[in-house]
């Protein structure tokens, strides 16, 4: 244990730290899981832009509360200071991990349909939480604005021509196939490493930097690149989270929607580790190459 890194913070919770290691989240701020003196396990993050933690501080506060009335677990904040070099939140670790990771339920294991079915469960609960006080930015639910601003992220990147041209004909298919759709409240990565099991059931979700206002299929989009391009148990997870997997252009909107969120974090976030922005270029060109 280096003291130098960790006694302030022992001092502030008020008893040693006796073990640390990196957690298996956390792509965008280092994140580290800690063990206390006293047994207690805590997750430590630490911010490369101190926005981030402020947004993620609010909205966790603001979602604690009404989550839990509707059985969904997420971690409840024990310290934090966001004008640190470099900001950092400390909060409670929930029991189990990712579910991307877990063995009884992993995409590959025969229980994941019925896990599936319960991220549905999940998502469906989720997106009803009240949105009162966290001022979220509703760019995902405006057809007119996404596309402006994926005109820009496309222009920040390397594209080929064939790619550029297919991205243009998605773009000009997003007007027509999100007018009139209500808006939710997405959680913005919802994605298996936030989602976590115990290895029968899932026991909470985390990492809320990237909430938003957004389409309904906003999440289920994300859900499904996260699964990967097979789209395991994908008509479960749909029919929990209250779709018909059958509805007209659903498999269009999922699409198009994947394809602006990569153009999203490829331009916006430069902070993405080397290894998840090769993964997000590669499933755009990908899908860009089927277009």
């Amino acid at each position: 244990m280096d003291h130098a890194e960790y006694g302030g913070l022992e001092q502030t919770l008020g008893q040693p730290i006796a073990g640390s290691a990196p957690a298996e989240w956390g792509f965008q701020n280092r994140t580290d899981l800690l063990t206390l003196a006293d047994g207690d396990r805590m997750v430590l993050q630490r911010y490369r832009d101190p926005d981030d933690a402020e947004r993620r501080l609010r909205t966790m506060h603001t979602l604690l509360e009404p989550a839990a009335k509707r059985g969904i677990a997420i971690p409840r904040i024990r310290r934090f200071d966001l004008d640190a070099d470099p900001a950092w939140i400390v909060f409670d670790a929930l029991p189990g991990v990712p579910v991307a990771a877990s063995a009884e339920t992993g995409v590959a294991s025969p229980r994941f349909p019925a896990i599936a079915r319960e991220m549905g469960t999940l998502l469906a609960a989720f997106r009803r939480l009240p949105t009162a006080g966290l001022q979220l930015d509703d760019l995902w639910a405006n057809p007119t604005r996404l596309v402006e601003s994926a005109t820009g992220w496309a222009a920040r990147l390397d594209l080929a021509p064939a790619q550029r041209a297919a991205l243009d004909r998605v773009s000009k298919t997003v007007p027509a196939l999100f007018a009139d759709r209500p808006t939710v409240l997405a959680h913005g990565d919802f994605a298996l490493v936030n989602i976590l099991t115990d290895g029968e059931n899932i026991t909470g979700l985390v990492d809320f930097e990237s909430v938003r206002l957004a389409d309904p299929l906003f999440d289920p989009a994300w859900w499904s690149w996260s699964v990967g391009p097979a789209g395991t148990a994908w008509r479960e997870f749909l029919d929990a989270a209250g779709f018909d997997p059958g509805e007209p252009d659903l498999e269009r909107r999922v699409t198009a929607l994947q394809i602006l969120r990569m153009l999203e974090l490829l331009a916006e976030r430069p902070d993405l580790s080397s290894v998840l922005r090769t993964a997000v270029h590669e499933r755009l060109i990908a899908l860009l190459g089927s277009e």
